[in-house]
């Protein structure tokens, strides 16, 4: 199916350079889109694809892969997708811009194919059992049944082509993909978790541990956790820990992680519901606030104990 197609991948970040490594593997022809004075530009012209500017990759194609950051897209789309009524399909690799309404479902169907876990997994894991799975989606004013099978059959062999899974494409809407995906970046992945480990150290710290100690019993040791419960599930990774640290676990978890946190949870989640979060990030993505975050994040001392210690082991 997608021989017949001609694609574009407008950007070439990290999901964008993932997608065309693979789909360069799997003997796919496609176009790089990309500022053509910029640095992505020169990596993708490295690696050896085809690379116009964005406005000439829309033009020669049928399907676009818009793999742009999140706050860039709608305004993309505006300036090259939009005014090309050619454009059969849009395939997007998070539901963000479909969701919130920031790109609107006109003459081009909007396919969702998001892998399930970090763009480097792809490339890794490439046509292997441990291949990421998918969730798919699809919104279009269509509604012949004919044409939008057609379509579901052209996001599944686009994430077979990308390295997804055969067994793990799960099809689901573009609420629950975005709404999901953001609540767990927030609550857990890239909020919660670091959140705990750094108040955990601090807790060490200030109790008079010395910092390497806190260090290597909080974040040094979470990647042996994530991986039996990767592997095994919460209880299949209970089962493989000590007695000792399976009572603890059972008993103190629930201290430390309790109903007020649950309540907190949800009002994260309600405002990822109501697009108050949407608002917020496009308003504050570009701001002085944003950066004086990123950057107390890696002021923070399990940031500068980490960095020697990782340099220590390195060596």
């Amino acid at each position: 199916m997608l021989k017949n197609s001609r694609i574009a991948v407008l950007g070439f970040g990290a999901q964008g350079k993932a997608e065309c490594k693979n789909l360069s593997r799997s003997n796919i022809d496609f176009v790089v889109g990309v500022r053509p004075d910029g640095a992505s530009a020169e990596r993708a012209r490295a690696e050896g694809y085809r690379v116009v500017s964005m406005r000439e990759a829309v033009e020669w194609a049928d399907s676009i892969a818009l793999n742009l950051p999140d706050h860039i897209q709608a305004s993309i789309y505006k300036e090259c997708i939009e005014p090309a009524s050619h454009i059969r399909r849009i395939v997007f690799a998070h539901g963000f811009n479909t969701h919130f309404k920031l790109i609107p479902v006109q003459n081009a169907h909007h396919l969702l194919v998001a892998p399930k876990g970090a763009a480097s997994g792809l490339v890794e894991y490439y046509k292997t059992p441990q291949a990421l799975p998918a969730i798919l989606g699809i919104q279009s004013k269509e509604s012949a049944e004919k044409v939008l099978e057609e379509e579901k059959k052209w996001a599944e062999a686009y994430a077979l082509a990308i390295g997804c899974h055969p067994k793990g494409l799960i099809w689901a809407t573009f609420a629950d993909e975005t709404e999901c995906d953001l609540f767990s970046e927030q609550a857990f992945l890239c909020g919660g978790v670091p959140e705990l480990l750094k108040q955990a150290y601090e807790v060490m710290v200030e109790a008079g541990y010395n910092p390497e100690t806190a260090y290597f019993e909080s974040l040094f040791e979470l990647k042996l956790i994530v991986d039996l419960i990767w592997r095994e599930g919460i209880s299949g990774m209970q089962s493989r820990i000590s007695p000792t640290a399976r009572y603890g676990g059972l008993t103190r978890g629930p201290r430390v992680i309790n109903a007020a946190t649950k309540d907190r949870l949800r009002e994260a989640l309600k405002e990822i519901q109501t697009g108050a979060f949407s608002k917020e990030f496009l308003a504050e993505v570009n701001s002085n606030r944003f950066k004086e975050l990123e950057n107390r994040e890696r002021l923070h001392p399990i940031e500068q104990i980490g960095k020697i210690l990782r340099e220590r082991l390195r060596n």
